[in-house]
């Protein structure tokens, strides 16, 4: 798994590349609590985390995949900032489909979209 931070203006992007599984999905959350980290540090700017999960190339998820993605999800949403997935493919829509999360997670398919959630 590879995964590429970028940043547009106060909107921290993660492009999630191969396999989510295992512990690869170890490594995504520590990265993700690597951004959590940065986003309190700069919290007393009033800046909040704002992140999309890019997961269009995402070949495969798991239950520890989701798992990280709920987590940061719900510790992001206690700073009062916000997640959001970005193209999901299809087996990575399955799973939050199964789970019943499609009512809980903004989804979009277009980066300007996910972009736009936060304007």
């Amino acid at each position: 798994m590879q995964v590429n931070v970028r940043h547009k203006g106060s909107i921290t992007i993660l492009d999630i590349e191969g396999k989510v599984i295992g512990t690869d999905a170890l490594a995504l959350k520590e990265i993700i609590d690597q951004q959590i980290k940065i986003a309190e540090t700069e919290a007393k700017n009033g800046e909040k985390l704002n992140l999309i999960l890019n997961l269009e190339r995402v070949q495969m998820m798991d239950s520890s995949g989701l798992g990280v993605i709920i987590a940061a999800y719900t510790t992001i949403r206690r700073s009062d900032g916000r997640v959001v997935l970005l193209k999901l493919g299809g087996n990575v829509r399955s799973l939050i489909v199964m789970a019943k999360l499609m009512t809980i997670f903004d989804c979009y398919d277009t980066e300007a979209e996910a972009i736009g959630h936060f304007l």
